[in-house]
């Protein structure tokens, strides 16, 4: 027990040294969460990640997010996809999904609404998700279809139309809908 309480309270200062203006601490921090990081660690990653301007800090915890694992780490994500503070860093946490392999199939509404409602980069982001996300649940998938569908159609950045449209395809592969 006092070791879980010494374990919880060395990453806990982890996470303060996360927000440093100090770039020696942020990266001795890093290696600590990369070691002993759990779920816990998304958040303070993602705040950490947004409020940095250096590449070096950027380009790190963008890797050890790519890598992520812990079993908490889908509900987490989908979280963060909501907080205000980290709009600029929502490609990262999507890119995360794919990158790290993990399972988002209860979530193709929030992929498509970020879609249809985010920036071009975003959108690409989801794509990628729902291209390479094994199973999407069929009523799931027939609503986001009908969604995207919709969305293309009135898409004045023709960049991100032509990726609602891509999303229009993937799903209509992933229902056997061959008139797309």
């Amino acid at each position: 027990m006092a070791e879980s309480t010494s374990r919880k309270q060395r990453m806990d200062l982890a996470f303060a040294a996360l927000l440093s203006d100090d770039d020696a601490a942020v990266l001795t921090a890093l290696d600590r969460v990369e070691e002993q990081g759990d779920a816990r660690a998304i958040m303070p990653l993602l705040t950490a990640l947004a409020r940095t301007g250096k590449t070096v800090v950027q380009q790190r915890i963008t890797s050890l997010l790519h890598q992520v694992k812990a079993v908490d780490a889908v509900p987490t994500l989908i979280s963060a996809l909501d907080e205000a503070a980290l709009l600029p860093v929502r490609h990262v946490v999507l890119a995360t999904f794919w990158n790290a392999g993990l399972d988002a199939r209860d979530h193709l509404d929030r992929f498509v609404g970020i879609a249809i409602e985010g920036n071009a980069e975003e959108c690409f982001e989801c794509l990628t998700v729902i291209e390479n996300q094994e199973i999407w649940p069929e009523k799931a998938a027939r609503l986001g279809l009908a969604e995207v569908r919709k969305a293309a159609e009135t898409e004045k950045d023709t960049y991100k139309a032509a990726m609602l449209r891509d999303i229009v395809t993937s799903l209509c592969t992933r229902l056997g809908d061959i008139e797309n």
